[in-house]
């Protein structure tokens, strides 16, 4: 069989609601605690989350709610990478709803079943049955099979559209578009392993996947979103990216560690 080639409606930007991932009020009140028992308080003395023990131990903080505020740009600051791989899934599936093709049956039923077989597969290398694993979340068998087929089609959807919009753009491939999905702790390393890829005969296998993640990467600076459906301005991705890392550059003071 010829394998599909996939077109979209339309290749402009995507316009997408990509909703703030928020941090329980809760956690952040635990990492504050936690920050001035490791941070101020001293050995033997227990911090307390109070106006007058962080006036009276901290220099920077004149009440607990001065505290949170610095607590919490922190979190939020170390959330991005999980914001990231939210406001990436909402964009990929306004994306998906551009596709004209219908998936082939023969590959979303190929999908399902692999999908169904990794799931069995974990839930029997956990020690369950798929009836504890179903009951653990609190929904029926055929609810969890049901889940499987949702996101399977999914994530189908949303690759074809972006293998769709690499063809259009007529996308091709460098040396270095393989290093965004070559693990590595350097340029060098990810560079040495590349060569050793490639010396395996195994580097073509791995250009569909580099394809779309380049795709990806061009749709996400283009994009255009808002955190919330009521708000009136959109704000290409790409822009508010940039000013959290210049931020991060500009002030690396305010950017600590907890």
């Amino acid at each position: 069989m010829a394998t599909p080639r996939f077109t979209l409606t339309s290749y402009d930007p995507v316009y997408a609601v990509c909703e703030e991932v928020r941090i329980p009020e809760d956690v952040v009140e635990q990492t504050a605690q936690r920050w001035l028992q490791i941070n101020v308080a001293k050995d033997g003395e227990t911090a307390k989350l109070n106006d007058k023990w962080v006036a009276e131990h901290t220099d920077d903080f004149n009440n607990v709610e001065e505290l949170l505020i610095f607590i919490r740009y922190n979190m939020y600051k170390d959330n991005r990478e999980v914001q990231e791989l939210a406001d990436q899934d909402a964009i990929c599936r306004e994306l998906a709803t551009r596709l004209v093709e219908d998936l082939p049956e023969d590959v979303l039923e190929d999908a399902i079943y692999a999908a169904n077989y990794r799931l069995e597969d974990m839930v029997m290398r956990q020690g369950m049955s798929l009836e504890q694993f179903a009951q653990q979340r609190g929904i029926s068998v055929d609810q969890v099979y049901a889940d499987v087929r949702e996101r399977t089609i999914e994530s189908l959807k949303e690759d074809s559209a972006l293998e769709a919009y690499a063809d259009h753009a007529g996308l091709t491939l460098d040396a270095e578009d393989f290093y965004a999905i070559i693990p590595g702790n350097s340029i060098e390393e990810k560079a040495e392993k590349r060569r050793q890829i490639e010396l395996d005969g195994r580097l073509e296998q791995m250009e569909e996947y580099a394809l779309k993640t380049k795709a990806l990467k061009e749709i996400m600076e283009n994009a255009m979103i808002k955190r919330r459906e009521i708000d009136d301005e959109w704000l290409r991705y790409g822009d508010t990216s940039a000013d959290v890392l210049d931020a991060n550059k500009r002030f690396p003071d305010a950017f600590v560690t907890l």
